[in-house]
């Protein structure tokens, strides 16, 4: 489903209100082939508690709560008394239960059945402590099995509501630059830029994706700078990284606004950092690996001379967060696939001069990739 002109200026003009989850059928559906792969893997369940796996399956923003899994009596969700029947009103296909620290297992019923679990699924990337106290409750497991890569591949395919969503959150991203663009001016210092961003994020969307970059002069070189006092003086470019979370989904984009009149370098490095950035998309087919994708736009980096500039992976799944699988970088393993949502951000920085990044947002189709993003790429700050 492609974005009309339509869609596009209502995304100009729409303010964002409170965030809007997805419907039951889509968190039961995501369930459902959960069960499946524990059972594939022949686990007797698994315990879900990390804030954002949680969600993901339960759609529940709660700060508490346990997952709890069971292969053959499905799941049910342990939360305190501060999230029970938001979760209960939540989950009308699931049981939600009050859990209450150190009730004894012969009244929790959800627990009890655990007990009788021999192999577990548990989240690797939780604490270390968490597993332990995993391990007094369920003393009858012999088995833990770390589930985080099951997970993060379930997540990392979208399913045609998230695409949707993050349709919504990019069009957000690009009605968000659109609207600060006319707003720019030298004068500015990176942390009034960023204040101005700030501001429209909470307009476009529920705030920021993650802590908005904003870079003026060669402050674009490091990667992730902070931003500062530093003001835009006439003849500067500025570097904008940022994105706005809509309905619970992040949008990316990283943009290099130039001056009226930009210096050689500039325009040099900029054409080459964006032949990079389209060819890596023209190329990016499903079934290719994140390395190779990655290898496109820095070989051309690379033969243009600037190879050693360009240090961090071409791009990386977008969704609940703003990080996610699969990852576009000279290591990744990642094999692409259609409904994946990625970022293509080729860079060149030189320290102490210059830094430019263009960063798009691609989905992943059937034999190539659709390209989301649809802000320019050349912008021009005003007079």
């Amino acid at each position: 489903m492609k974005r009309t002109s339509e869609d596009n200026q209502a995304a100009r003009t729409a303010t964002a209100g409170p965030a809007r989850g997805m419907p039951p059928a889509e968190h039961e559906s995501r369930l459902r082939r959960l069960i499946t792969e524990l059972r594939r893997r022949h686990l007797d369940g698994a315990v879900i508690t990390h804030p954002v796996a949680r969600f993901y399956y339960t759609g529940v923003a709660s700060s508490a709560g346990t997952l709890w899994v069971d292969v053959r009596e499905g799941p049910v969700f342990a939360v305190d008394f501060r999230y029970l029947f938001m979760a209960r009103a939540a989950l009308p296909f699931m049981p939600c239960e009050l859990y209450k620290p150190g009730a004894a297992a012969s009244r929790t019923p959800w627990l009890k059945r655990a007990r009788q679990w021999r192999r577990c699924g548990y989240e690797g990337r939780e604490p270390a402590s968490a597993l332990q106290a995993r391990q007094e409750q369920l003393p009858g497991v012999e088995e833990w099995e770390d589930i985080d890569s099951l997970i993060l591949a379930q997540r990392a395919v979208k399913s045609a509501r998230e695409q949707r969503a993050l349709r919504r959150a990019i069009a957000a991203n690009d009605a968000l630059l659109a609207a600060l663009l006319p707003q720019l001016r030298t004068g500015l210092s990176e942390w009034d830029i960023r204040n101005l961003l700030r501001r429209e994020a909470d307009r476009f969307g529920q705030g920021e994706a993650f802590g908005t970059i904003a870079c003026v002069g060669a402050n674009a070189a490091e990667c992730h700078h902070v931003p500062g006092d530093d003001v835009l003086e006439p003849g500067q470019p500025l570097l904008l990284d940022f994105g706005v979370k809509l309905d619970h989904y992040c949008s990316d984009m990283t943009r290099c606004i130039a001056p009226q009149r930009p210096r050689a370098l500039f325009r040099k490095l900029y054409r080459i950092v964006h032949e990079a950035n389209r060819s890596a998309i023209a190329a990016i087919r499903p079934g290719m690996t994140g390395q190779e994708v990655d290898a496109i736009a820095r070989s051309h980096i690379g033969k243009a001379g600037y190879g050693k500039a360009f240090g961090h992976g071409l791009g990386h799944g977008l969704g609940l967060e703003v990080h996610e699988d699969p990852s576009f970088s000279p290591r990744s393993t990642d094999v692409i696939r259609p409904g994946m949502v990625v970022t293509v951000e080729p860079g060149i920085y030189l320290s102490g001069k210059v830094g430019i990044r263009i960063e798009d947002v691609v989905l992943i189709t059937r034999d190539g990739c659709e390209v989301l993003t649809q802000s320019p790429h050349e912008l021009v700050l005003p007079l």
